[in-house]
């Protein structure tokens, strides 16, 4: 593992402690100490003064919009909800900030704050937070999550990742602020949403990539921000800021037909496409199988039994997707074999049949 994992990881054992027991409450127009445990606290009659206290405050009157809160979890009426990961294909290996040896995950294992998780070259995972919001984290990837989003309906909680390597989908439920609630950092640049749907990826040479499908993203870097609506993408290569959104490629019109033997699927090329990106997943838990990258528009795949879905996205010379296109299908078991017929039984009931003639 690279040296800036082990700096990250470690830099996660005092942020990721302290946020294991405290949860960060940010102070909105006319709270105060009391009012906060009243909402959230499970005995707010002491709870008040023990906050200022743990929170450091020499006034406990004197607080200000804005201002950030810590309240430790043991006291909460309401209990957080971990982020889980689900969905898992593959060797995907989780690197515990709290310290410990590296694991390889399972599906439902809970995620961490300073949690780091790498797929392998087949690996896959789905990670599912609180308010419904998820992260598909494709093959060959490196995610950490700074932290994430606890509690249903409580505003000013975010969710912060970084990644370093790779290529994540991200679904984020929309929030009821104007907070840019969702946050994905990578070496060089920031994506902020409130609620969309889009991609990130950083290749070998720390290009970041954001292409938007529903919604908008805000991508900085460098000082530049860039306003990237659905249907556009742009790219910050290091050390440089964004490029202006360009529009996405059309999704391609795809044919497929499947059977027992496997599924083929055709589409019409595009000029101004580069390659063909393909992913499929299975339908009952969103599970990534495989993907693929191709000049043509010709793909073909044998498959066991089952419900499948095809996503298949242009790729346009700056290497960024296009829209998506996709189609599910099934995989039907093979038909059951027709038994032979066995000739030696055949022949003699044909010689008893004339035997049986000639004795009339």
């Amino acid at each position: 593992m690279r040296v800036w994992l082990c700096a990250a990881l470690l830099l996660g054992l005092t942020t990721a402690a302290a946020a294991s027991d405290d949860w960060h409450y940010t102070l909105r127009p006319g709270d105060t100490l009391w009012k906060v445990c009243q909402q959230f606290a499970q005995q707010p009659a002491s709870c008040w003064r023990d906050l200022a206290s743990h929170n450091s405050l020499a006034d406990p009157h004197s607080v200000e919009p804005g201002q950030n809160l810590l309240v430790p979890i043991a006291w909460l009426k309401e209990k957080p909800i971990p982020a889980r990961v689900v969905a898992v294909t593959g060797e995907v290996m989780l690197y515990p900030a709290a310290g410990g040896e590296a694991r390889q995950v399972q599906s439902g294992e809970q995620v961490a704050f300073g949690d780091a998780l790498e797929t392998a070259a087949g690996g896959s995972a789905r990670l599912e937070f609180a308010d419904q919001s998820e992260v598909v984290i494709k093959p060959a990837s490196l995610l950490v999550v700074n932290r994430y989003r606890r509690f249903l309906d409580q505003q000013g909680e975010q969710t912060e990742l970084r990644l370093e390597r790779g290529n994540i989908r991200n679904r984020v439920t929309p929030a009821s602020n104007d907070d840019r609630t969702f946050k994905v950092f990578t070496p060089g640049a920031v994506a902020a949403v409130r609620g969309t749907e889009y991609y990130v990826s950083v290749d070998a040479g720390e290009t970041t990539r954001n292409e938007v499908v529903d919604g908008r993203v805000d991508v900085s870097a460098r000082g530049t921000r860039r306003d990237v609506q659905a249907g556009f993408a742009t790219l910050a290569r290091l050390d440089e800021p964004p490029i202006e959104p360009v529009p996405l490629l059309p999704a391609p019109s795809v044919e497929l037909t499947a059977s027992h033997q496997g599924v083929t699927a055709v589409w019409p090329t595009q000029s101004d496409a580069a390659s063909y990106w393909l992913e499929w997943y299975r339908q009952d838990d969103k599970a990534l199988l495989g993907q693929a990258s191709l000049q043509a528009g010709q793909w073909q795949q044998a498959l066991p039994e089952g419900d499948y879905r095809l996503l298949v996205r242009a790729v346009d010379e700056n290497g960024l997707r296009g829209h998506e296109s996709w189609t599910d299908f099934s995989i039907e078991a093979p038909p059951e074999p027709v038994a032979e017929k066995d000739s030696k039984w055949d022949l003699w009931v044909f010689l008893g049949g004339a035997a049986l003639l000639l004795a009339l």
